[in-house]
């Protein structure tokens, strides 16, 4: 069943997330980039920064607490869903310390051969409300199929 187009626009509240010196080195590790910045507090500093750097990517951790809200209200499961593109927009790096809050809308849905493909967009500020990045995603949805699990 298609989703209803009646959800564009919808807005989802705020989630927090307070990034940690743990979880980016967690991060860099699991990626398998070891870069001094997102590790080191002193080869930060060497770059300008007063504090470890998460890895542009890392930005997907608080993003998927709104993708996880949008998902259950339009009832999608995951098992449906291929990632088909995702874009950042930095208005400066992510720094351990920030506390920031990720807004997610559902921007666009529209049908392509029998799929749902939507467009969310999260809006990243740290929590002084300074954009620090905007991550838009496209999602395709697979339909529902008799026996699917």
């Amino acid at each position: 069943m298609a989703i209803d187009a009646s959800a564009v626009g919808r807005v989802y509240p705020p989630q927090p997330y307070e990034v940690s010196r743990e979880k980016v080195r967690e991060f860099a590790e699991a990626i398998g980039d070891m870069n001094p910045v997102y590790v080191d507090v002193e080869a930060a500093r060497q770059h300008s920064h007063d504090e470890v750097v998460a890895p542009p990517t890392f930005v997907m951790i608080p993003v998927m607490r709104g993708f996880d809200i949008l998902m259950e209200d339009l009832g999608i499961e995951f098992a449906r869903v291929v990632h088909v593109d995702q874009r950042f927009t930095y208005s400066r790096p992510l720094i351990v310390g920030d506390r920031l809050e990720t807004t997610t809308t559902l921007d666009a849905i529209r049908q392509v051969a029998g799929n749902d493909l939507l467009t969310i967009r999260n809006d990243v500020r740290a929590a002084e409300s300074e954009h620090v990045c905007t991550a838009q995603a496209t999602l395709l949805i697979r339909p529902e199929e008799n026996g699917d699990v």
